[in-house]
């Protein structure tokens, strides 16, 4: 930890300082880095090793700030920037004090409906301004939608297909399989292994199944019950995860704006 630490700490001095090391998301680490003397906070996310030494970390920067530009919503925390430490490659991104669905789904189990509902229709409203940008999330899952003071923003956007645009030799989907959670990605991407790039549809089903866990607890599984039969549930509600869930890509929402639309014409959680 001590060498990675002096690695990152050499790449962004003099004006950022390495705090803090925190909960890794899969395999890659997370430091907390803030401005000399006293000023805003990053998170600084460490690519795994095998990854990053397949990474063009020009390329990789480059992509990131074509995204940042894309990514200008307040749902959305955007990418800041990327660059090699020793032989890992890091992106950082501003810290949002608060904690993320996964702990707050770990802790509470399902959740209450209008809670849900809320945290659903926000993801949906900053992937709506994503996908009209023509940026696809492509790592949607729970780690990477963050809570804080009634906000719900979601992190990481676009990253995984920046970072496989940005291999250099590397088999095409390497991105995906090291950093995607298996869990939240379309059959198509899980089992066919494509290297094609995250699109709309993916990111809808990877939305059913966050919704899917809020509402019952856990993700959808092949022997779960129906999802209407775990608890009582509006017909709007239970045929838009439904429809986020359907195995093939056109049967899907055709992006998060048109699933917005339902949230919307719903009235709400009733």
């Amino acid at each position: 930890m001590a060498d990675l630490r002096a690695a990152l700490e050499a790449a962004l001095g003099p004006i950022y300082r390495v705090e803090r090391e925190v909960r890794p998301v899969g395999e890659c680490r997370m430091f907390v880095a803030s401005e000399v003397p006293s000023g805003p906070e990053l998170v600084v996310k460490v690519l795994p090793g095998k990854l990053s030494l397949a990474v063009n970390a020009g390329v990789f920067e480059r992509e990131l700030l074509l995204l940042s530009d894309r990514l200008r919503h307040p749902g959305l925390v955007a990418p800041r920037s990327a660059g090699r430490a020793g032989a890992f490659i890091y992106h950082t991104r501003p810290f949002v004090e608060g904690t993320t669905l996964r702990a707050l789904v770990t802790r509470s189990g399902e959740l209450p409906l209008r809670q849900a509902v809320a945290v659903l229709r926000d993801l949906l409203a900053g992937l709506a301004h994503a996908h009209a940008g023509r940026v696809a999330h492509g790592d949607l899952k729970p780690e990477n939608v963050l809570l804080a003071e009634g906000r719900v923003l979601c992190a990481d956007a676009g990253v995984v297909d920046a970072v496989e645009r940005a291999l250099d030799g590397a088999a095409p989907g390497a991105a995906t399989a090291a950093l995607c959670a298996g869990t939240y990605l379309a059959p198509e991407r899980r089992e066919r292994g494509s290297p094609a790039q995250a699109g709309p549809p993916d990111d809808m089903f990877a939305l059913g199944v966050l919704a899917h866990e809020m509402l019952a607890g856990r993700p959808p599984a092949p022997e779960s019950e129906p999802l209407d039969e775990v608890r009582s549930l509006p017909g709007w509600l239970v045929e838009l995860v439904q429809r986020c869930l359907a195995p093939e890509p056109a049967a899907r929402w055709p992006d998060a704006a048109a699933a917005l639309a339902t949230v919307g014409r719903s009235g709400g959680a009733g």
